[in-house]
């Protein structure tokens, strides 16, 4: 097998550390029950000490369904857990809308993802060994919301970026 050489070994660690997985959840204008916790993981880019780490999980726990009218906020609630054996630090959660789906699961062309945004988690947090946190995002709608709109679901992509603790 042919040596890449240390420089571009460090390029390839690099880039593979760098790239976040991201996960889809459903987020309807009338939140739905979650069927399947969904979840996503990264592990910080370039960090010292992290090729050995497991990505973290996130896992949107919301519950029950949630009422968003034009100009309202809501919120997610967002499990983040730790499988690995030492103390690990979540540095960035966010969550970027996708374009909505109708009851049939069609493109809603005429309702533009961005009346939904989500606010990303405002601090870094601590997860304990084997441990898990949940944190509250903040979902708002648009005053502005387009009568296409209604009854959509948008899907949300959730990435984040974690460093040993």
């Amino acid at each position: 097998m042919r040596s890449l050489g240390p420089r571009m070994e460090v390029a390839v660690a690099m880039t593979i550390l760098g790239v976040g997985a991201a996960v889809v959840t459903a987020m309807h204008l009338t939140w739905p029950e979650p069927e399947l916790p969904a979840m996503a993981y990264a592990v910080s880019n370039g960090e010292a000490g992290v090729a050995d780490l497991q990505p973290f999980e996130i896992t949107d726990i919301s519950g029950a369904p949630v009422e968003l009218t034009p100009g309202s906020e809501g919120a997610r609630r967002v499990r983040l857990s730790n499988p690995n054996s030492v103390d690990i630090v979540v540095l960035t959660l966010q969550a970027v809308p996708g374009q909505p789906l109708d009851a049939a699961h069609n493109r809603v062309v005429d309702c533009p993802s961005g009346v939904l945004s989500v606010v990303p988690m405002p601090q870094p947090v601590a997860i304990p060994p084997a441990g898990a946190v949940e944190v509250e995002m903040v979902v708002q709608i648009s005053p502005d919301v387009p009568p296409a709109c209604k009854d959509s679901v948008f899907p949300l992509t959730y990435t984040g970026r974690a460093a040993r603790g």
